[in-house]
Parts: C-alpha cells; structure tokens; sequence
C-alpha cells in the first residue's frame, strides 16, 4: 500500500513537473534575432519582396509577419541617429505611407509607445477590402529598434475567426514575441 502511494506520488509529480517544462512558447530566429512567441506556430514562407517571415497559429487563426533588416537599405535611414531617432524615422516613414491617400483606404493610429524598451506599436485598420468580403481589416504592429536591426512584427486576425484578439490581445501578443 506504502509502495503504491509513493508511486502514485512521484508520478502525479512526474506529471506536474513535466506539463510545467511544456512547450508554451514557440521560438524563432531570424537574422540573428531571437523571438519567443507565445502558443504554437509554425513557419508558412518569407516574404522575398519585405524581408517578412509569416508565421501561423491555426489554433488561434492568426498570423504574424516578423522582419529584421538592417536599416541602412532604407531611404530614411541617416548615419549618426540614435536608436530612438531610428525607430521615430522608420515609424514616420511607414506611418506616413499608410496614412497617405495611396488608393487604399486606411485608417492609422499609434496605440502603445515604449521609450524604455524602445519600441512603438500601432494598427492600420484597411477599409472595405475587396479580397475581404469588403469587411474592415484590422493589423496591429510593433516597430522596434534592436542590435542595429529594425523590427517589424504585423500581426492579423484573419476574418474567419468567430472573435478576433481584442486590442489588448493584441498588444500582449506582440509584447510578449518581442520582450525577452
């Protein structure tokens, strides 16, 4: 009876401590970079044209687009900016982008500023998409500066799912992928 408690102890702890270690975190390098992003994902394809790497969570119906690139191939780019200068420039330069009339209606909006962390996120919300049932479209992005590298994380909540991440969802997520 002894011996059957005890391993039914260092079982129920072999259980406890095993689905503790689980893989909560999917991890990702690109350009030297390391990210740890929350839930499981997977790799679908990089794309050539912006340097992005999509990535998918079929659990959640989402996908992420991360980017690391060196900022001198930008024509913002200045040498002699600090690292804030840097992620203000790169910001202006996307923001301005989207919020111009480029024949895509589109509304931008910062929502989050880190000055510590250095990073910004904001969302573009793309009106009445055609290839989107011409319902509203919704990205959040986080914008940062790190090892010399511009990072761009978009993360979209794709239409078919039946309650998309909330704001603060969204947020979280992005924070969590980027912040070691």
């Amino acid at each position: 009876m002894k011996l059957n408690i005890k391993l039914f102890s260092i079982f129920i702890l072999f259980l406890v401590s095993t689905s503790s270690f689980a893989q909560k975190k999917t991890p990702f390098q690109i350009n030297g970079e390391l990210f740890e992003v929350p839930g499981k994902w997977e790799y679908k394809d990089q794309l050539k044209q912006s340097g992005q790497f999509r990535l998918s969570n079929k659990d959640e119906k989402i996908s992420l687009l991360i980017s690391v690139r060196k900022p001198e191939k930008f024509e913002f780019y200045k040498e002699g900016l600090t690292e804030k200068e840097l992620l203000n420039a790169f910001y202006k330069w996307e923001y301005d982008y989207w919020a111009s009339s480029t024949g895509v209606k589109a509304e931008v909006s910062e929502v989050k500023r880190n000055e510590e962390k250095n990073y910004i996120i904001w969302k573009i919300i793309i009106k009445n998409m055609p290839q989107n049932d011409n319902k509203d479209r919704t990205s959040y992005l986080l914008y940062a500066v790190r090892n010399n590298n511009l990072i761009s994380f978009n993360l979209t909540n794709n239409t078919d799912k039946k309650t998309p991440l909330t704001e603060a969802e969204s947020v979280e997520l992005l924070e969590q992928s980027y912040l070691k």
